[in-house]
């Protein structure tokens, strides 16, 4: 199994995040706020013919290619259905709609699988024990 950490693409602008925030009135927890600062969030490349995927098939684990502007869109766009419980969806989860989010507020940086709006299960304690759940398989695997 490859290490997924170098699977990852530097962030050449960290600024960019604090851009983000301004923009968007949102403030991200710490882990995930120096994650995205140094790495772009939700751009992997996997050798070629290679997909990263969470080894727990039960998450249901899509990818991980939506811009970080683009988690914070949906957030902003869906009215109370995130902003309420406070949670930045991160990452589709394939089996189920609202996919994986990122804790914002209650236990901040903890990553957490929503399968229903009040079902919510603990996935990572924070962004990069998440990656370092990751693995990178070859398509003929699945």
């Amino acid at each position: 199994m490859k290490n997924i950490f170098s699977t990852l693409v530097l962030e050449q602008d960290p600024s960019y995040v604090e851009k983000l925030e301004k923009k968007y009135d949102i403030e991200l927890p710490p882990v995930f706020k120096a994650f995205v600062q140094t790495f772009k969030f939700g751009e992997f490349e996997p050798t070629s013919q290679h997909d990263v995927i969470h080894k727990d098939e039960k998450i249901g684990y899509d990818g991980f290619n939506t811009s970080l502007e683009r988690s914070i869109e949906v957030y902003n766009s869906q009215g109370e259905f995130y902003t309420k419980p406070k949670l930045l969806p991160i990452i589709i989860s394939g089996f189920y709609h609202q996919g994986i989010c990122l804790d914002l507020k209650k236990k901040p940086d903890q990553i957490l699988l929503m399968k229903d709006h009040n079902d919510l299960v603990l996935v990572a304690n924070n962004i990069l024990e998440f990656i370092s759940q990751l693995q990178e398989v070859h398509w003929n695997d699945f």
